[in-house]
């Protein structure tokens, strides 16, 4: 079976170490599985970790966000199962759209031998 483009959306999720960050990732794969076997609906799922050199930041970021076809639909919390599921079949056979607020800077930190790549945001 070959999917066209418009049976495919994409979505970002931006997240840090919070348990609702965890939720909504969770969400998001049981809403894309269930998409696929019921509707055909191919939902890429781009997972991206945020770490931030300041404690403080993390607390002004409001994540978990979550991007669909590049439009920012979620911030701050998990959606629901349903709300998921209606934001995504809204974008189905709209073309995604590259938006400033999912551009990520990546760098190289090492902290006494730490991860040796991680997204820092300014």
């Amino acid at each position: 079976m070959s999917l066209d483009a418009s049976e495919k959306v994409i979505v970002e999720i931006q997240l840090d170490f919070s348990e609702e960050s965890d939720k909504a990732l969770r969400v998001l794969f049981n809403v894309a599985e269930e998409l696929l076997d019921k509707h055909g609906i191919w939902v890429e799922i781009v997972p991206v970790h945020l770490w931030f050199a300041d404690p403080l930041e993390s607390e002004l970021a409001d994540l978990p966000k979550i991007f669909i076809n590049g439009k920012l639909r979620f911030i701050g919390r998990a959606p629901s199962r349903k709300e998921l599921i209606e934001a995504i079949m809204s974008h189905v056979g709209t073309p995604p759209v590259k938006t400033e607020l999912s551009a990520i800077k990546f760098g190289k930190v090492n902290f006494d031998g730490g991860l040796p790549e991680v997204a820092l945001v300014a």
